[in-house]
């Protein structure tokens, strides 16, 4: 008996659509960026935080990290909205060395390798104690300001 072709266009219809919603291709979420859009987020040092020189800024990011050379992305790690005066880190931590006492805002945003923007940012303000001075760029060894 053969099916009729009333049946057997909607059910073909169903499956390609069904194949094509599991098929796991571009865009679809994937275990480096859990799940949703790239994200960023300051851990450490919490905001309205006091500190003392120096200090360890760490952060969570939902897509891996790396130096530039190796295509992955990356942080800028800025001071104080000066976002054209960054440290490049590969990583999820970096040692803030020297900064002058009183408040500061420290911001972080997510780049490309070519260090074009992936858009999240973050930030934290802190306070620091006496002691520091002048902000000094640092490395994308991991310097510090």
């Amino acid at each position: 008996m053969r099916p009729s072709m009333k049946f057997v266009i909607p059910v073909a219809v169903a499956a390609v659509t069904l194949s094509a919603c599991g098929s796991g291709g571009e865009g679809a979420p994937t275990s480096a960026n859990k799940g949703g859009d790239p994200k960023v987020t300051i851990t450490s040092p919490a905001d309205g935080a006091n500190v003392q020189m120096p200090f360890l800024l760490k952060w969570d990011s939902t897509v891996p990290l790396g130096p530039p050379d190796t295509g992955k992305d990356h942080v800028h790690v800025f001071v104080d909205g000066n976002s054209n005066d960054y440290t490049v880190v590969g990583g999820t931590q970096f040692q803030i060395k020297d900064l002058r006492p009183g408040k500061h805002k420290i911001g972080i945003s997510l780049q490309r390798a070519d260090h074009s923007p992936v858009g999240p940012k973050s930030a934290t303000t802190v306070t620091v104690g006496g002691g520091g001075s002048s902000p000094s760029t640092g490395n994308s060894g991991g310097g510090g300001y």
